[in-house]
């Protein structure tokens, strides 16, 4: 993975540590999230807490992440590659801050009708999409992690 971003986990450590000390809130509407980008695949997946195949059922809400307005969707797992979890699940589409049109600039990136392959953190009850870039790629016909981005 490249060296200049920081992963989600390391953003919210620091804003939670800048919190402790008394100099910005942990959340505000403007936090921006430095977002990790891996060089493959297979250096998300190390990075991931579970690697699922599925398709996404539809809206299940919304959550508030990083002081933004994120979507949840509901996903039929139907390969958990790496991890465990349940047939169905909850995932949050981890949002893009401080860029005009966020939380989404793109589209969100669950807003699909295929199979996807999902890069995914434990977020409570929930999951959420490792990166709100590369965290989501259309299903592999072989049910394995591939070793390049498409």
């Amino acid at each position: 993975m490249t060296g200049r971003k920081l992963s989600a986990a390391a953003a919210i450590s620091l804003m939670a540590a800048t919190a402790l000390v008394g100099c910005s809130p942990l959340i505000s509407s403007g936090a921006c999230v430095d977002w990790v980008l891996y060089d493959t695949p297979t250096d998300a997946a190390t990075e991931a807490d579970a690697v699922v195949i599925g398709s996404v059922i539809g809206p299940a809400g919304t959550a508030t992440e990083f002081g933004l307005e994120a979507n949840v969707w509901r996903v039929a797992a139907t390969t958990w590659v790496q991890g465990r979890g349940g047939s169905e699940i909850e995932v949050v589409s981890a949002p893009r801050t401080c860029e005009n049109g966020a939380p989404y600039p793109d589209g969100d990136p669950l807003d699909v009708s295929t199979d996807v392959l999902l890069f995914l953190r434990a977020d409570g009850d929930r999951w959420m999409t490792i990166t709100p870039y590369q965290a989501v790629l259309p299903a592999p016909t072989d049910p394995g992690i591939p070793s390049v981005w498409p």
